[in-house]
């Protein structure tokens, strides 16, 4: 019997509405046609408060309802995708507060896929997130998505979707980075 390898969407977005949430969702369908169990950790649904360092080496004994989710989400993982938009050339600060209330035994060895959004397709963002994947013993795969605002549907109140798949997402998806 194969298991479904089960993927953990990270979202470093609070704005409504947001291309990087957008682009999430676009990846996870995506990874869904591929047969694996996905969720999403939206950081607009769930508000972590600031990482306290007396819970560094035991997340999931942390007071917090929302961190104590997250580190569940984390233990049954397979893998991750972290997700941003690009905030003076880096990552959000929201997606590093959520990554510092997990440990490495939660990333180690594991593959990790980078997205963000902004910048005109800058890979800035994915570059320092390659560092924090690093950092957690994670596998940051090669394939990254960096995408800009004419990527997207435009309009509407809810998160953009991707509006060229086929120049955006890959068509192969591979865990393993084959």
């Amino acid at each position: 019997m194969t298991h479904s390898q089960t993927v953990l969407l990270l979202t470093g977005s609070l704005r409504r509405p947001s291309h990087s949430c957008g682009l999430c969702h676009s990846v996870a369908d995506a990874l869904g046609n591929f047969g694996m169990a996905v969720t999403i950790f939206d950081q607009r649904e769930v508000t972590l408060p600031l990482h306290d360092s007396v819970w560094h080496k035991t997340p999931e004994q942390n007071p917090d309802t929302g961190v104590r989710k997250l580190v569940q989400l984390a233990e049954q993982a397979d893998a991750f995708v972290l997700a941003s938009p690009i905030y003076h050339n880096g990552p959000s600060g929201v997606l590093k507060n959520a990554l510092d209330h997990l440990a490495i035994k939660h990333f180690a060895y594991k593959p990790v896929g980078l997205i963000s959004h902004g910048g005109n397709r800058t890979s800035q963002a994915v570059d320092q997130m390659r560092i924090w994947v690093r950092g957690l013993l994670g596998h940051a795969i090669t394939t990254q998505i960096c995408t800009q605002n004419g990527d997207f549907e435009a309009g509407g109140t809810d998160d953009p979707r991707i509006s060229n798949r086929k120049r955006t997402i890959p068509r192969t998806c591979s865990l393993n980075g084959e």
